[in-house]
């Protein structure tokens, strides 16, 4: 346990937040988009969602990001769930949002490139928590998006906690769009709290979103 104390505080990355339990449901009901893809999951932390990504019928290649300091807690998920890394289909990057160079995006892009061809999707669990990082990492999308791949599709599961809080004058500055996906489209397993152990409130809060570039 020594590894997961000394990032506790101040880092987050050691919870499963009520987002990684939406997004969980959504890629679970979605897996077949996913199937054989390249998907980037950043802030991973847990790494809920690639998890059962990893678990599927023609799983997708997978790179599971997070701060540096935070990669052993992804490698003691990943081997809790008897997952291993591999070259060829998971792959354990450090990824800092908003750099470029050691650890950016474009760094992880070029690797991309020469070995898997293009990331297909971003995933991200409640990553929109701390409006210091709202930037850094629409930043990072709109390379991924802009500069790799146009077809790309950041998917984000955002819990509401001030309705004054807004991205969208972000998103028109790095010319991106934005649009709800409805829990409807999807059928919510984690939909009772007793199951999961999360106030149903909680996971009420809890908002899909689906960011691509701006038509």
């Amino acid at each position: 346990m020594d590894r997961f104390n000394k990032v506790l505080d101040p880092a987050y990355g050691c919870y499963v937040w009520p987002s990684a339990i939406i997004m969980g449901d959504y890629v679970w009901n979605q897996r077949h988009k996913f199937a054989n893809r390249t998907v980037l999951e950043v802030g991973a932390g847990t790494s809920l969602p690639s998890l059962i990504l990893a678990k599927i019928t023609s799983p997708p290649r997978l790179i599971l990001s997070d701060l540096p300091e935070l990669l052993p807690v992804i490698q003691d998920c990943l081997a809790l769930n008897k997952i291993k890394p591999s070259e060829d289909q998971l792959w354990v990057r450090p990824l800092v949002w908003g750099e470029l160079g050691l650890n950016g995006i474009d760094q992880l892009t070029e690797e991309v490139s020469c070995s898997w061809d293009t990331i297909d999707y971003i995933l991200g669990s409640d990553t929109f928590y701390d409006p210091a990082d709202f930037e850094k990492l629409i930043m990072l999308v709109s390379h991924v998006i802009h500069r790799h791949n146009k077809n790309c599709v950041f998917i984000t599961a955002y819990q509401e906690r001030s309705a004054k809080r807004s991205i969208q004058y972000l998103l028109d500055k790095w010319s991106l769009q934005c649009q709800l996906i409805p829990k409807e489209s999807f059928e919510l397993e984690s939909t009772r709290a007793e199951d999961v152990n999360v106030h149903s409130g909680t996971l009420a809060s809890v908002f899909l979103l689906e960011i691509k570039i701006r038509l």
